[in-house]
């Protein structure tokens, strides 16, 4: 292709400086990420960061820019649909017969570069096309020594590089998927630079090597036994046979858990949500388990209880909420797989309460909620769970306009911290000082002692629980 075409068709999605003159007679027919070595191929594009150079002509960047999605784009022109076909056949053709392990050589062979097969953590090296890379590799062992050894935030993009501090020698990753189901990923193992070529083909190799896996069961079997274990935990009381069953999966019999129940929020199906959530969740934790039972999509986490008490794991499951299209209902941290089915329980439960609709619920947070939904308010009798106390305050306020009740409200928020308090309400400190004699005056309690504040605290959930359910009379 003449190198005038091909800038033609890039241009308009690259950031480039003015174009250089451009010789009617330059080709190109390959593109690396590599910088240009001395000499040159003179029909060789060599990329970096800054730019592209082609025969002593420099096109550079105007910003930065994420060269593999350059590299990706130069081999979608210089390499038709039709080309790539002419590539992916023999291989096609090839898988029919031959074992697994010979269909990876093939098409390890045919990108000139070795191929491994990782699991979904991308820690763990299932197969590879030679022994410079395989499980027992500096490589392999760099891999299984990471937590977690990729970034989440890119399991959703096509192709991904790694960086050193995933990999020490760069990794080419494209993830292999089957029915929705995801099996793990398929990686170039870039020892020479990469090429356009090799950008092309292999997720088109991917699809002959996904069926092929399936068919000699490399992974599959594994992953979908793996399924039935968080169904067993919910079915069957655990017994002695649990922890071997567990093992011949390859999975722990966890002993600190969380169950997650995922709600789809968008159009997909429990199985494209399974599918993302595989995918985001298994490199952030210990241990995931993800199945579909009863129509609902369940994750059993292994975590820690510090780390179950920590902002970070809010954190995470934010962001797995937001990329996965769904909502998060949280049970409390528990030791025992046993009360894995008391765990869904109240996570069924949890959901169905008329709460703020919030992408991630702990249920904890709501524990008051799931108590009362238990009484019968048949006789309207949760009004008389709220302390006459409470009462008293809110018509005071009603009558007066003043705003004791926030008032009452925010401290017991901010632990009785008067300073917290006033900071909280913008207010002065003497301010709240007078509201919260004018509060004892009223009502004769004792805002310091731990007891009246609890009882307090239980009302306000109370009449908060009323109003949202539209149960107040």
């Amino acid at each position: 292709m003449h190198l005038s075409q091909l800038i033609t068709r890039i241009s308009p999605k690259l950031p480039l400086l003015p174009e250089p003159s451009i010789p009617k007679a330059l080709m190109v027919d390959t593109a690396a990420l590599a910088p240009a070595p001395n000499p040159a191929n003179p029909t060789t594009l060599y990329l970096d960061q800054h730019g592209f150079s082609l025969n002593e002509i420099r096109f550079s960047f105007t910003t930065d820019i994420n060269v593999l999605s350059v590299l990706i784009e130069i081999g979608a022109v210089l390499i038709s649909a039709t080309k790539v076909q002419s590539f992916q056949n023999p291989l096609a053709l090839t898988a029919i017969a031959a074992d697994f392990d010979i269909i990876l050589q093939a098409a390890a062979s045919e990108l000139d570069a070795p191929l491994i097969l990782l699991d979904l953590s991308g820690q763990h090296i299932i197969a590879a096309t030679s022994s410079t890379v395989d499980a027992h590799s500096p490589v392999g062992r760099f891999l299984a020594a990471q937590e977690p050894a990729l970034d989440p935030n890119q399991f959703y993009q096509h192709m991904y590089l790694t960086n050193p501090n995933e990999s020490p020698t760069p990794l080419l990753l494209t993830p292999i998927a089957y029915q929705s189901e995801p099996l793990g990923y398929l990686a170039i193992v870039t020892i020479t630079p990469l090429t356009a070529r090799q950008t092309r083909l292999l997720p088109a190799f991917a699809r002959v090597i996904t069926c092929a896996s399936i068919r000699d069961k490399v992974i599959v079997n594994s992953l979908s036994q793996r399924d039935r274990l968080v169904s067993l935990l919910l079915t069957e009381q655990q017994d002695s046979t649990f922890k071997q069953q567990f093992e011949n999966q390859g999975a722990i019999l966890p002993t600190n858990m969380v169950l997650i129940k995922c709600e789809p929020t968008a159009n997909q199906s429990l199985a494209t949500l399974k599918a993302r959530l595989t995918y985001l969740m298994i490199p952030m934790f210990t241990q995931v388990l993800i199945t579909i039972h009863h129509h609902a999509c369940l994750a059993l986490v292994t975590i820690s209880l510090p780390e179950y008490n920590q902002p970070n794991f809010v954190t995470q499951l934010t962001t797995i909420a937001t990329r996965g299209k769904c909502r998060l209902i949280v049970s409390n941290f528990y030791r025992h797989a046993n009360d894995t089915s008391a765990a869904y329980q109240v996570c069924n439960r949890a959901a169905r309460l008329k709460n703020d609709v919030k992408p991630v619920l702990f249920c904890s947070d709501v524990f008051f909620d799931l108590m009362l939904t238990q009484v019968s308010n048949r006789d309207n009798i949760l009004p008389f769970f709220i302390d006459s106390s409470l009462k008293v305050l809110t018509d005071y306020d009603q009558a007066n306009h003043t705003e004791l009740v926030s008032t009452l409200r925010a401290y017991l928020l901010a632990t009785c911290n008067l300073t917290a308090t006033a900071e909280t309400l913008f207010i002065h400190p003497n301010t709240l000082r007078k509201r919260m004699q004018h509060i004892t005056h009223l009502t004769g309690l004792n805002l310091k002692d731990a007891k009246t504040c609890f009882k307090l605290a239980a009302s306000l959930e109370v009449s908060r629980y009323l109003m949202v359910n539209h149960l107040n009379r």
